[in-house]
């Protein structure tokens, strides 16, 4: 069983980049929800009474995925930053390693 860790920064920065492109399709979706209007003679008489509860729950969806747009997109910034600290991190240690290596001959 292997005892290293890899990370492909590459992969990671693809990876965040895609979720970032969901909060992205997300804040789209939010702002259509936002976006429709619905009058009391949307389904006629028969049906006005469903207009309100639609409202209800259009509104209570609106807020949820803009929620979630803000979870993806912070989600997608701390991955690049996870990125950030895996290639400081490993700088820093092939920096170390050098000038051990130097102090030995």
């Amino acid at each position: 069983m292997s005892q290293q860790i890899r990370m492909d920064s590459d992969i990671l920065l693809q990876h965040a980049s895609r979720v970032q492109q969901l909060a992205s399709d997300a804040a789209e979706a939010a702002s259509a929800i936002q976006s429709v209007n619905l009058g009391g003679g949307a389904f006629g008489v028969l049906c006005a009474w469903i207009v309100p509860p639609v409202g209800m729950v259009s509104g209570a969806v609106s807020q949820h995925i803009s929620g979630a747009e803000g979870v993806l997109e912070r989600t997608g910034q701390e991955l690049r930053g996870v990125v950030a600290d895996f290639d400081t991190f490993e700088e820093t240690v092939i920096q170390v390693t050098k000038h051990l290596e130097g102090g030995l001959g």
